[in-house]
């Protein structure tokens, strides 16, 4: 792509509009993934072009997490969809403080909360004219995440814990489960979890550690062990509710799989539905 020297409209970049739909996880290591997506994006200026390469630079907090690469892809006036995107996610390349970002970044989407990421330019953005990269780098472009688009009817929709189930007697707990990923299967190797009514009241503990997966659309979990919090307005709620349902949220610590790669990440839900039975 050759650079013409045609000024652009001062709102240009606001105006790009980027989205992020399909996501394909396609190769892993033990601190990185290959990542295809289909993006989105408007196109506000009266120009066309055919792109052989860009690559831009995924950073959150001022860390570089990885990087995002398209090639020979062509941009029409307005907007254009599905453009094939390929992203490297490797904060671990960045040091303890990058992962440690990322991560967080992963906990705060699966916890169903709005996030943002920015795109940042570098010189070699475009290989065969390296200083528009530069000059460009200067400038914040942020992406909104798509919000957990998962199947399902009602207020939980974006859960990624669609409800639980509670038996008092085994001391156990199931949950189903709402995979963010359509491609994909996540393992769960590890949960350290509390589960609280009314926000703040403890009712029970959960750890485990034998790894089971939760593959894309929906899933049960094995039952797991509960180890109820007697005597505490939690557990009493929950004794109250035997043969029906309440409110409960949860606050997790998860170490999750898919592939190769794997992360400890928090995850903190509110009103999850949760029936209970003898």
């Amino acid at each position: 792509m050759a650079y013409t020297g045609v000024a652009l409209p001062g709102d240009t970049v606001g105006n790009i509009h980027p989205q992020v739909g399909d996501v394909k996880i396609i190769s892993t290591s033990s601190s990185s993934m290959t990542i295809e997506a289909l993006v989105n994006i408007t196109n506000p200026t009266p120009y066309t072009a055919v792109v052989p390469y860009v690559n831009i630079h995924i950073v959150r907090d001022g860390f570089v997490l990885g990087s995002a690469t398209a090639e020979n892809m062509k941009v029409v006036r307005g907007m254009n969809t599905n453009l094939v995107v390929t992203a490297e996610w490797n904060p671990a390349a960045g040091g303890e403080a990058s992962r440690k970002v990322a991560s967080d970044m992963i906990s705060e989407y699966l916890s169903g909360r709005n996030i943002t990421i920015d795109v940042k330019t570098h010189r070699g953005t475009i290989p065969t004219a390296p200083i528009i990269g530069e000059g460009l780098s200067k400038l914040n472009i942020s992406i909104a995440a798509p919000k957990l688009d998962l199947p399902g009817e009602g207020g939980n929709k974006g859960h990624f814990i669609r409800d639980a189930t509670f038996h008092l007697l085994s001391s156990t707990a199931t949950f189903t489960l709402v995979s963010p990923l359509r491609y994909n299967t996540i393992y769960v190797d590890w949960i350290n979890a509390t589960a609280l009514y009314n926000h703040t009241e403890p009712v029970g503990r959960i750890v485990y550690d034998l790894p089971f997966a939760a593959p894309p659309g929906t899933s049960v979990t094995p039952k797991l062990p509960v180890d109820w919090s007697m005597g505490s307005v939690g557990y009493d709620a929950v004794k109250r509710a035997l043969g029906g349902a309440l409110k409960l949220d949860a606050s997790a610590n998860v170490t999750v799989r898919i592939g190769n790669w794997k992360d400890t990440v928090w995850y903190e839900g509110q009103g999850i539905g949760a029936s209970i039975r003898l």
